[in-house]
């Protein structure tokens, strides 16, 4: 009977399982992957996600530190810098297997095999495997938006609900890199509906993708393929795809004795579609929680809930809100972001944690001319 089963090993559960080995407890990762494991994602950290980090970051994870973006919406196009660091670019393969070897360091156990079902009883939960089934008083399921472990406690999500990124790596000589983008991110608006397309530059290769909502994405490869033609890159690029949920954080993330972290909890920045700062706060809290409930201090699944709301739910809110506002009447919000410079500015310290998306908005709003305020109201449609 162990203390703790999380199924899946990105960052939120490493970070539950970490959070609650270093309490003392007892715990299992079931995990279907052998790590490290390709990851198809930007590998943009934010700032406020490395900030969570308990441990420093080996150098050699650490591929770029970026200070600007370059942002794009049709003709118009903006570059900015700042003098703080915004992210730091990772390969997610190798940053994801680090933070497993920090939960296992911790005194977490790994079994390798794929969580198919599990049962939750008054007293435990009971975790079925391809290769048998583990006893357990608490469950974290982090394995991601499209396992149906998810299910039991959030319903189906609808397609239309969902996120759709596509992804490729495209390899380029570093000194190319530099002289092409060196420390900024390339964004690009209008490419993507309901979403963006980014160039993001690792160590030896490009990020490029195009992510946005996948039910109005009719022909998605062919969206990702004339983007990397736009671009001057080959076509001949191996392309990954992968679902990310979309929600304002108000979902079910907990039953009594099964917690939902990351994006099985739908914990993403519907703007940016960022993922890994919630996966790591959730799977910490996930973590705490349950030490908690095991001491009879509180009950878990309520100390959860609060924390997640308290930490972050606002954030995830005022995202949503304003990709609803700014992907409305793309035409009117996006010049403004992209043509403002201090309005691109106060933007991207939200990634370093200079300010929040809450803060963002409601020194935004006031500054909006006067059509954009009519369609803010819903007075111009």
């Amino acid at each position: 009977m162990y203390d703790l089963i999380v199924v899946g090993a990105g960052p939120a559960g490493s970070s539950a399982a970490r959070a609650a080995a270093r309490e003392g407890l007892q715990v299992l990762i079931v995990e279907k992957e052998s790590f490290p494991r390709y990851k198809p994602c930007g590998g943009a950290l934010s700032e406020k996600a490395r900030s969570l980090l308990e441990f420093e970051l080996p150098k050699s994870l650490c591929e770029r530190v970026i200070t600007g973006a370059r942002v794009h919406y049709r003709d118009l196009e903006t570059e900015l810098h700042k003098d703080y660091p915004l992210t730091t670019l990772v390969t997610r393969s190798s940053f994801d297997a680090f933070l497993l070897e920090q939960a296992v360091g911790a005194g977490a156990l790994l079994e390798n095999e794929k969580a198919l079902a599990y049962e939750e009883k008054e007293d435990h939960v009971l975790v079925h495997g391809g290769n048998g089934s583990y006893s357990s008083r608490f469950l974290v399921v982090s394995s991601g938006c499209q396992d149906g472990l998810k299910e039991g406690i959030q319903r189906e999500e609808r397609q239309c609900a969902r996120g759709l990124c596509l992804v490729a790596e495209v390899e380029e000589e570093d000194d190319k890199i530099d002289q092409h983008l060196h420390n900024s991110l390339d964004i690009h608006f209008g490419v993507a509906p309901r979403g963006y397309g980014w160039v993001f530059p690792h160590r030896g290769y490009y990020s490029v993708g195009i992510g946005g909502l996948a039910g109005s994405f009719p022909h998605p490869r062919m969206a990702m393929l004339e983007f990397l033609r736009g671009l001057g890159f080959t076509e001949r690029q191996k392309v990954h795809g992968h679902l990310l949920p979309i929600g304002s954080g108000g979902g079910r993330i907990a039953s009594k004795r099964v917690l939902l972290a990351g994006d099985s909890a739908g914990f993403l920045d519907a703007f940016t579609g960022e993922g890994i700062r919630y996966a790591l706060r959730s799977g910490q809290i996930a973590g705490q929680a349950v030490a908690e409930g095991l001491g009879g201090r509180a009950d878990a699944a309520s100390v959860y809930r609060a924390g997640c709301w308290t930490d972050f739910g606002e954030d995830l809110r005022y995202a949503y809100l304003l990709a609803r506002l700014m992907h409305s009447r793309p035409e009117i919000f996006f010049p403004i972001l992209i043509g403002q410079v201090e309005v691109l500015g106060r933007f991207l310290g939200i990634a370093a944690g200079k300010t929040s998306y809450k803060g963002f908005l409601r020194w935004l709003v006031p500054q909006l001319p006067s059509r954009a305020v009519r369609v803010l109201w819903g007075w111009d449609k």
